[in-house]
Formats: C-alpha cells, structure tokens, sequence
C-alpha cells in the first residue's frame, strides 16, 4: 500500500488547549468539525465515539490517542487534532494523552476506506521522526498537517 500523507486542515487543529478531560478534549475537536461543516450534530456523533470508546480505549501509548465515530450525522470524513497544555488520563486506562487525533468517518464511507485511514495514522504514530515532529512542535505552524 502506498504511503498516504495524513492531512488535517489547519482549522481542526487546537494547538495548547486547556482540556483537562477526555470528554472535553472531544467536544473541543467535535466542535471545530461542526464549525467547518464536517459534523451535522455533534451530540449524536460524540455517542459514536464514547460508543467506541466503551468497546476499547483509544489511547496507543506515546502519549497519544486516536478516538472516531462512524456516523450518519458526518457529512465529510475528516481528522482532527488537539494538542494540550497539560496530558490527561486517557478514560479506561491509565495512560497519559497529551495528543488527540479526532477521526470523524462518515458512515457511507466504504468499509476500510476508514480503516485504511486509521491504520496509516497509526502506522505514522509508530515512525519515530513523525513522533518526534509531532512532540516537538511549539505553535501550529510547525506541524506540517495542511
């Protein structure tokens, strides 16, 4: 499979947030997808996520997770991501998250368009200079999501 560059619009990236809890972190990226139009409502699309998260948690280790709904109410398949002030303890486990990519999947999407999504952001969380571009960032700017 060739290497796909993950984009993020810079409009769904919330550089220094203040969250101070997997919920809020959540509606903060969910509502930068509605803002943009991505999301239709973002309260039904916050329960396909949470619905995930019940399943397994999201955070990979790293400092980083990767929470996504598949939804109806997702107009445009896109990822968000936060970056905080302060990690957080991931709910469900005991891991410290500090970065928080948001996959909104738009429930027509083909069956593993959004898995093939999912696994190349993975596979990008598990390359070290991706990881250290990523923690290393000190303003928006510096991530080089589009």
């Amino acid at each position: 499979m060739e290497d796909e560059q993950i984009i993020i619009d810079k409009q769904n990236i919330i550089f220094n947030s203040d969250a101070n809890s997997t919920a809020e972190v959540i509606r903060e990226l969910a509502d930068t997808l509605f803002e943009c139009g991505h999301i239709t409502d973002i309260e039904k699309f916050m329960d396909s996520v949470f619905e995930r998260e019940r399943e397994i948690p999201t955070s990979i280790g790293n400092g980083i997770a990767i929470p996504h709904g598949k939804s109806d109410v997702v107009s445009t398949s896109k990822i968000s991501l936060a970056v905080l002030k302060k990690p957080i303890v991931w709910d469900g486990s005991d891991d410290e998250v500090k970065y928080i990519f948001l996959l909104a999947i738009k429930d027509g999407d083909q069956a593993d368009n959004h898995l093939r999504t999912l696994a190349n952001l993975a596979s990008r969380l598990m390359d070290d200079e991706f990881v250290e571009m990523l923690k290393g960032a000190t303003n928006i700017n510096e991530l080089f999501f589009q």
